[in-house]
């Protein structure tokens, strides 16, 4: 009968290893994929910044030089719908990119201060993966930074506008 429970134990302890490293290889794998779509859309909104920037210029061109053609017309107008397109896309990409942002850096962070489950802090931030997920986090805070202080002041100068109406309303 101790035989039984000993081999019960073992199978426990083999259970329990394995749950362990499957968690690792998914947190593993979180980071991965994150870390590749923070990068994928900073390279996007790199990308169509430069657009942006390309066809502001080319219209700026269009305008100093006056042309009768209709083709021409018919191009300038082309780019001025190009240009509002890739202004768009730079709006949406950012959106993206923030809340990919978000996510990568709450992830790095449950990780490296042991939240919630991440028992397994110790494993995870030794790989190469991790590594790669800060470096990302990193790279791309300092172009989001200036989004955090837009959105702490606007929050403040809400809260005084809110209070001033109040006093206002008050006097009344």
């Amino acid at each position: 009968m101790r035989t039984t429970t000993t081999s019960t134990d073992a199978n426990k302890d083999e259970e329990e290893h394995q749950m362990h490293e499957k968690r690792v290889s998914q947190v593993l794998l979180e980071l991965k994929i994150k870390t590749g779509v923070l990068r994928r859309l900073s390279k996007e909104r790199e990308m169509y910044e430069r657009e942006v920037l390309d066809f502001t210029t080319q219209i700026e061109k269009d305008e100093r030089i006056d042309r009768n053609d209709d083709d021409e017309q018919n191009n300038a107008r082309q780019r001025k719908q190009c240009l509002e397109e890739s202004k768009a896309m730079v709006r949406d990409t950012f959106v993206r990119l923030e809340k990919a942002f978000v996510d990568l850096e709450e992830l790095v962070e449950n990780v490296v201060e042991g939240k919630e489950d991440f028992d397994l802090s110790d494993e995870v931030t030794g790989k190469e993966e991790f590594r790669l997920a800060k470096e990302q986090v990193e790279r791309v805070k300092p172009s989001l930074c200036w989004l955090y202080e837009y959105r702490t002041f606007r929050v403040w100068f809400l809260r005084q506008w809110w209070c001033d109406l109040g006093k206002e309303a008050l006097k009344v």
